[in-house]
């Protein structure tokens, strides 16, 4: 077998073990199992939340080219600390005939190994998250006190090694002042670029200015001592957007925390002007909303189709006007589909009509409401089967806690083993407990009603009776599976399938009415 190693030392925990030591004990295994070791795959300071992890990528991407059969990590933390990662990575391995093995817990292809694996990345996934939250408790305490938290002070500020506070960079401060009072002067982030690189001014990193920094430096409030934290929103796929806020009730704000360098009344002005000019853009920028998108595919080729438009110039008022359509990606990008463009508003009120006939027509809602209950009622049985099973792992665990506390009070050698083993089944214990309770929630009587199914369908259609777009197309996106055009036919897959009136299951075969088939499928008409 032709092993390979993945070894990762977080920056989160110096305690954990060194990438030497993985590499020492994945290679130990490794010739215990008779596997041949031909590369090592190592990410150091990075975090397995994240795909910012490069040799681990370059990893998968060679598991494709066939150049090993297994990779060996230390702990499958290593791996990821997140289930849904930790899946979709593993499944790319398996495609390419390579499996994963983890050298403290061997686990076999048997249902136990898999549930018990399944529990071993939970418990990294809760242990990653709760040291985030302590992480978060020390930064909130520190804004509280007006200490900075981490990280390049903004321009116009530097950080006192003493206090830890931010105190008055004068000379980068009055570089803040130019940029404020031109962008009151009304002017664009073009001019003051300009302005400011004919000065020679440069950002904290020592680089020219650019629009995102001169929008982040317009919308700083510490420029005015109000101190702001936990105002972005958390990073997703490794990033974070400093364009997004979390909601105001989670943001701490201590006004006069620092010292202030923009006088308010400027600093209030400029924010009104960002506001209006961003409203201006928004009204000249309206978006089509295309109802859907991510549902329709090309029945030629099987390509996902997208929202296309073109102008055509009238011919009674000599007026440019626009018609939309969903055309084939595949036929956009490489002319080898026959396929035709279609028309949106006349697909889309296809679809739409058959939501309405299928779904939200007055004898459809109660009969679809009885199916739903049905299933609901079906499935319960398998849900008290789920519980009976954690209710049982709950005891297991907490007879094991006990028994390692009763050999922690009895004056056991090994304390820092048994220490180690009880934080491990605490954290099974608390995962353990907040499944049960979110089971028991599901098995209560009063929570899914033919009452408030009915509740919930009607709701929905008065969502589609509304005409609001957004509205319409998150409509589409839970009742729809697949709309498939061909150049003949339309094909619309729901995602509930239902018989009303004999007529059938839900997912079939559609046409649009032949008056409309020529308007849907030919050139349009003007």
């Amino acid at each position: 077998m032709r092993a390979v190693i993945y070894a990762r030392f977080s920056s989160d925990n110096q305690r954990e073990e060194s990438i030497t030591a993985q590499v020492r004990a994945c290679s130990e295994y490794a010739k215990q199992k008779g596997y041949h070791i031909v590369k090592i795959y190592a990410d150091e300071a990075r975090s397995a939340l994240t795909d910012d992890r490069p040799n681990f990528i370059r990893m998968i991407n060679e598991a494709k080219l066939g150049l090993f059969d297994v990779v060996l990590v230390h702990k499958l933390d290593r791996f990821a600390r997140n289930r849904y990662d930790s899946a979709i990575y593993k499944r790319e391995l398996r495609r390419c005939g390579v499996k994963v093995e983890s050298v403290l817990e061997q686990l076999d292809d048997s249902p136990e190994s898999i549930i018990l694996e399944s529990v071993l990345e939970g418990l990294a996934e809760y242990y990653s998250r709760n040291l985030a939250r302590e992480v978060m408790k020390g930064m909130m305490e520190n804004a509280l006190q007006g200490k900075h938290n981490g990280g390049l002070p903004p321009l116009g500020y530097d950080v006192d090694p003493e206090t830890k506070k931010l105190v008055v960079n004068e000379s980068e401060a009055r570089i803040v002042r130019l940029i404020f009072e031109l962008y009151a002067q009304g002017k664009s982030y073009n001019d003051i670029i300009f302005t400011l690189n004919q000065h020679g001014f440069k950002t904290k990193k020592g680089k020219p200015f650019g629009k995102n920094s001169i929008f982040e430096i317009l919308r700083n409030k510490k420029y005015i001592g109000i101190y702001v934290f936990n105002r972005s929103v958390s990073k997703k796929e490794g990033k974070r957007n400093n364009h997004l806020s979390k909601a105001p009730d989670e943001i701490v704000e201590i006004p006069g925390a620092i010292p202030a360098i923009i006088d308010e009344e400027l600093f209030w002005r400029v924010q009104s002007i960002m506001d209006k000019r961003k409203r201006n853009r928004a009204s000249n920028k309206a978006k089509t909303v295309y109802l859907l998108s991510g549902l329709i595919y090309c029945g030629e080729c099987g390509n996902a189709m997208i929202g296309d438009s073109s102008s055509y110039l009238t011919k009674k008022n000599k007026e440019h006007k626009k018609l939309y359509y969903y055309t084939c990606n595949y036929n956009g990008r490489t002319g080898q589909c026959n396929s035709q463009k279609v028309r949106k508003e006349l697909v889309e009120e296809f679809v739409l009509k058959q939501l309405r006939e299928r779904f939200f027509a007055e004898k459809a809602i109660p009969e679809l409401a009885e199916k739903i209950y049905s299933s609901f009622t079906s499935q319960k049985k398998e849900m008290g089967k789920e519980v009976k099973y954690i209710e049982k792992e709950l005891k297991e665990t907490e007879r094991k806690i006990a028994n390692l506390v009763n050999a922690l009070a009895n004056g056991a050698s090994t304390v820092n083993s048994i220490v180690e083993q009880l934080k491990l089944l605490e954290s099974k214990k608390a995962t353990l407990e907040v499944q049960l309770q979110e089971w028991y929630l599901k098995l209560q009587d009063n929570v899914v009603t033919k009452d408030n199914i009915i509740a919930f369908l009607k709701s929905k259609k008065e969502q589609l009776d509304s005409n609001d777009p957004v509205a319409l197309k998150s409509l589409c996106q839970e009742f729809i599976d697949k709309v498939t055009v061909n150049n003949d036919k339309t094909d619309v897959e729901f995602k509930i399938t239902v018989v009303i009136d004999g007529g059938g299951g839900g997912n079939r075969t559609h046409r649009p009415e032949d008056k409309n088939r020529k308007l849907l499928r030919g050139q349009p008409v003007f």
